[in-house]
């Protein structure tokens, strides 16, 4: 038996993994003033040993409708990622680029500054913690809303700042399979480009 197979073996006996989907759909206006719809979506996974259990989760991710850019928010599991927060400071943010967004008064995004927050009626501070219904706070905005690529004009447009939270009901299924259990954003067309049929 190979070294890996006996490593598989071992992990399989040793641990057993459930991952939980977990999703919410809301309407609201992007910042160029559209009407649009959000999915807010993450994972979360559940490994169980001998000796504990742990849970961890995939960062939380805002996509909207009619937009190539999508917004992943970050607790202190990762680090690296969440920059615009100290290591020690707990939160879930999404760290603006200087290049693309700008903040709530089209000023340009402050050095250590969060741009956008996530967290739920408990005040909780890590993704895996995130109940029933997420608040989003949003205080950036892109700075540019279409990027050109080669004759098309590609959407980079997201949630529109706002002063009072967005509450996003959410949802859970079990499995990862995220295209198989949870609906996609409509991004036809009739809706994205209305009058490229005219």
């Amino acid at each position: 038996m190979s070294f890996l197979m006996v490593c598989v073996v071992l992990f399989q006996g040793c641990a057993t993994s459930r991952t939980t989907t977990h999703y919410g759909f809301f309407e609201a206006e992007n910042s160029a003033g559209e009407l649009r719809q959000f999915r807010l979506i993450w994972e979360v996974i559940e490994v169980e040993g001998f000796n504990d259990r742990r849970r961890y989760s995939t960062p939380l991710m805002l996509e909207t409708q009619c937009s190539e850019r999508v917004l992943r928010f970050y607790d202190e599991n990762y680090r690296s990622q969440r920059s615009c927060m100290a290591s020690d400071e707990l939160g879930i943010a999404f760290c603006g680029a200087p290049g693309l967004d700008i903040d709530h008064r089209a000023l340009p995004i402050e050095q250590g500054k969060a741009c956008a927050y996530a967290s739920d009626a408990r005040g909780s501070a890590e993704i895996t913690l995130l109940r029933d219904e997420v608040q989003i706070t949003m205080r950036c905005q892109p700075k540019k809303t279409q990027e050109r690529q080669g004759r098309k004009w590609i959407n980079q447009d997201y949630l529109k700042p706002s002063v009072i939270p967005y509450v996003v009901a959410t949802k859970s299924v079990a499995g990862s399979d995220r295209d198989g259990h949870v609906p996609k954003l409509w991004n036809h067309s009739s809706v994205c480009d209305p009058d490229q049929g005219r």
